[in-house]
């Protein structure tokens, strides 16, 4: 008997989602609360998550900007995902590939925010979540998605319409080969697999840049070796207010940090 119920505890462990930590610099006045990200790995059909594992609760969260980055490994199951009703589905951000498929949600934090937050997607499947918590960021300004198979993993290019809009480039794939990142994006988080990261897919990447007003055109990253399947979303928001341009020709250009790690 004790023996099954050891046998039981393990297994449930073994089937409670994970979570890990990583930050990077998502804002012009970057104070440690904002510019969070968390990742949740498991297998299922449902997540409900909260963002106390971050250090954030309300109204420590007010005007601070949410994304969810939900990744499955199902072709299909992205098209069926429904949000808790406080997120709203960023416009054209879904993409499928063979057994893999993301999309995107959105929210400005309110002061008296109440989680867990709910995500399901019906069907039972791999799953990596990331929620990211930016500075100075409001709605979404315009979105597009991609998805296939091959070396180069293309986001389709946005037009924004604002100087200093927060362009964002996210990345999954199947493989785990090593990344070349779009030119001219920073590397927000990048591959954080080996720090305890995601589980399921080894491969998954953000980029961001602060952009002028006009078209960005495609932003690709690369992978080394053999072809693999891959989502890619691109994806600009209003900052609450204007952000001061950065300079190009900087040595690490952009609010990025360059390698952030699981915390």
């Amino acid at each position: 008997m004790k023996q099954r119920i050891l046998v039981g505890i393990v297994l449930l462990l073994l089937m409670r989602p994970t979570s890990v930590l990583a930050q990077f610099i998502g804002g012009a006045s970057f104070t440690g609360k904002d510019s969070l990200v968390a990742t949740w790995s498991g297998k299922g059909s449902a997540l409900s998550f909260g963002l106390a594992a971050l250090g954030l609760n309300p109204p420590s969260l007010q005007n601070l900007g949410g994304v969810v980055q939900l990744i499955l490994g199902s072709s299909y199951a992205c098209r069926w995902a429904t949000a808790d009703d406080r997120w709203t589905l960023i416009p054209n951000s879904e993409a499928e590939a063979d057994g893999l498929c993301q999309v995107l949600y959105y929210r400005r934090f309110q002061a008296g925010e109440h989680p867990p937050y709910r995500f399901r997607w019906f069907v039972t499947a791999p799953y990596d979540i990331r929620t990211y918590v930016i500075a100075n960021v409001s709605g979404v300004d315009t979105a597009s998605s991609n998805g296939g198979n091959g070396k180069v993993l293309t986001a389709k290019g946005v037009r924004t319409t604002e100087a200093g809009d927060y362009l964002m480039a996210f990345y999954a794939n199947t493989g785990t080969n090593n990344w070349t990142p779009p030119s001219k994006m920073g590397i927000a988080v990048k591959n954080d697999y080996g720090d305890s990261g995601p589980s399921n897919f080894p491969n998954l990447a953000t980029q961001a840049w602060f952009y002028p007003a006009g078209s960005t055109g495609d932003k690709a990253a690369m992978v080394s070796g053999r072809s693999v399947e891959w989502v890619a979303d691109l994806v600009a928001f209003k900052p609450l207010y204007r952000i001061r341009p950065r300079i190009v020709s900087a040595k690490n250009p952009g609010p990025i940090a360059k390698d952030a790690r699981a915390r």
